[in-house]
């Protein structure tokens, strides 16, 4: 008896699609279209020959069966006989078959039945997709790997020969295809934490799947993988994550936690369907038993002191601002843990937690639950708090919230969307907050950004061209006048990627830079910059006041950052850009 193989595909298939096929869709939504058709003909061949044949039958592709049913037929008489266990009742077992003439099957099935006595096997015809599918998840519940869905655990050991094992394995192409996927992404995992990327990419091309790591803020190209295998390797982040495996046209959002070492991680979890399959991006946010210090975060000299001088009011309002990625959660959570003790309460409604915070009461949104950032500020004020943290600003109704907070007797901070300190008056602005209402609340604002340390290890020095001097002095002549202005150093720190191509550095994987830290600008409000929103000033009128008043700007600290041999000037342009001339 030979297995259901669905008809070829008619012109009149073709036809009922042909106003589709002429809208100018693009190849990969025809392909679709006549896989579609293919499918539900192979579905309706296979219904046919069950009938025929007096079986039960199904439709199986994206089907979610249960772990412990899976792990009842070992792996080797899954591949061999093309037979999965799908469903238990009792002890009744439905096995999915799609060529129940096969020898291999019928073997398969006289096995079975002669080692496991304790159940009655009912078999159930399926389609050739169905098996396929069936068979691509196995691994994801087979029992060597079902330990550890709800948290990975990578040694030590591995975490630190990790980054060599994918390098070798992209010389080995067989060894690659060979892992099982729940080693495939260990390993993916623990290089990941060896080279401290912030997030993995797990990207479906055309031929291939591409792995990127984030590392410094910079998107690498880690891992080439075979097509074949992002199914399962989706599939295995999805359980990890507790997503639907049988939804993949929509996005789904997840997390779970594994151990590297003596670090737990937690990991953010965004799937999302592309032309070629399902993408994912996973940000690891390790959890730290200590905060990095405000200074080695980049805050120092006159900027810390602001900081200081802010966290001591009993009340206002200190923003932080910058793009996705800056580092502002990190800065509020440095700022929460200097300023934590015992004799203050601290809440925080977060969307999400990112880390856990000892001592800290932390909340985060479910607008699913319709709790958000607004209703649960206003739960927070009946905690009797002293200082809230508030994930983000971005509605009229948290910005009013905590515009009032901050003036009845709390620390409020939080984070808005803009490019310097001096925008975060016309954001609350644009969000429906008078001038007159907000100003006098805002203690500070921060902006920050991001940039790469340059590698320790090869790292050389050099003399500055006559052009980075000029760019130099400009910042450094700039500087306010409160500011004592350094001497330009004669040498400067720098990678160079023709000295170093003959050898990679263990310490920064050959990318020239290791570690980030921020630059920042810091605007403290005053008599004058109230008085210039209150009359409407623009963006860059507040910037030049606040500069006047002893403000420096992203790009002067990342300048000194520089001088003190800790970043360089190619990485403060692509970062912080040019500053506005207009301003000063």
């Amino acid at each position: 008896m030979k297995k259901a193989t669905p008809a070829p595909l008619t012109p009149d298939d073709l036809n009922r699609h042909q106003s589709s096929l002429n809208s100018g869709m693009p190849d990969i939504a025809i392909e679709k279209i006549v896989g579609d058709i293919y499918r539900k003909k192979e579905e309706a061949e296979t219904k046919k020959l069950a009938t025929k044949l007096n079986l039960p039958y199904l439709n199986l592709v994206n089907y979610q069966p249960e772990a412990n049913i899976v792990e009842i037929i070992p792996k080797e008489l899954v591949e061999s006989g093309h037979v999965f266990a799908f469903k238990k009742i009792g002890t009744e077992v439905y096995l999915a078959i799609s060529n129940i003439s096969h020898p291999a099957t019928l073997k398969a099935l006289e096995t079975i039945q002669e080692q496991y006595h304790d159940y009655k096997f009912i078999p159930v015809l399926v389609s050739a997709s169905s098996m396929k599918y069936l068979s691509s998840i196995y691994d994801i519940f087979a029992p060597k790997i079902m330990h550890d869905t709800d948290e990975l655990d990578i040694s030590l050991a591995k975490q630190n020969t990790s980054a060599k094992t994918i390098q070798d394995l992209q010389q080995n192409p067989a060894q690659l295809i060979a892992l099982p996927v729940s080693e495939l992404l260990n390993m993916v995992f623990s290089s990941a934490t060896h080279l401290e990327a912030s997030d993995v990419h797990i990207e479906p091309e055309a031929k291939y799947i591409q792995v990127r790591f984030r590392v410094d803020g910079v998107l690498q190209d880690m891992l080439t993988l075979p097509s074949d295998k992002l199914d399962s390797l989706i599939n295995r982040i999805k359980l990890l994550a507790k997503l639907k495996l049988n939804i993949r046209e929509s996005a789904q959002d997840g997390r779970f936690s594994f151990n590297a070492g003596d670090t737990s991680y937690d990991v953010r979890v965004s799937i999302l369907p592309s032309a070629y399959g399902e993408s994912a991006v996973m940000r690891l946010l390790p959890q730290k038993g200590k905060f990095i210090s405000l200074e080695k975060l980049g805050l120092i000299g006159h900027n810390a002191e602001i900081i200081d001088w802010a966290i001591q009011q009993p009340d206002g309002l200190l923003l932080n601002t910058g793009p996705t990625g800056s580092g502002k959660t990190t800065t509020l959570y440095a700022i929460l843990d200097k300023i934590n003790g015992p004799g203050k309460k601290i809440i925080t409604i977060e969307d999400p937690i990112e880390y856990r915070l000892k001592g800290i009461t932390q909340s985060q949104v479910n607008p699913e639950e319709n709790y958000t950032f607004a209703s649960g500020l206003r739960a927070i004020l009946r905690q009797d708090p002293d200082i809230i943290l508030v994930g983000e600003i971005r509605d009229t109704d948290t910005a009013n919230i905590a515009v009032n907070a901050s003036l009845t007797g709390h620390l409020v901070l939080s984070t808005l969307h803009t490019n310097d300190a001096a925008g975060a008056i016309p954001r609350l602005a644009d969000l429906g907050l008078k001038p007159t209402y907000f100003i006098e609340a805002i203690l500070a604002v921060i902006a920050q950004r991001l940039v790469r340390r340059v590698c320790p290890t090869c790292a050389e020095t050099y003399t500055p061209t006559a052009q980075e001097l000029a760019e130099i002095t400009t910042e450094i002549n700039n500087l306010p006048p409160q500011h004592p202005k350094p001497d330009i150093p004669a040498q400067l720190k720098r990678y160079n990627p023709e000295t170093a191509s003959h050898k990679k550095c263990p310490t920064c994987n050959g990318l020239g830079y290791k570690g980030m830290v921020g630059i920042f600008e810091i605007m403290r409000t005053n008599e004058e910059i109230i008085k210039a929103v209150l009359a409407n000033a623009t963006i860059g009128e507040i910037k030049k006041l606040a500069i006047k008043s002893g403000m420096v700007t992203l790009k002067q600290d990342g300048m000194m950052k520089v001088f003190a041999g800790i970043t360089t000037i190619d990485e403060i342009n692509r970062v912080a850009g040019q500053d506005d001339p207009t301003a000063r």
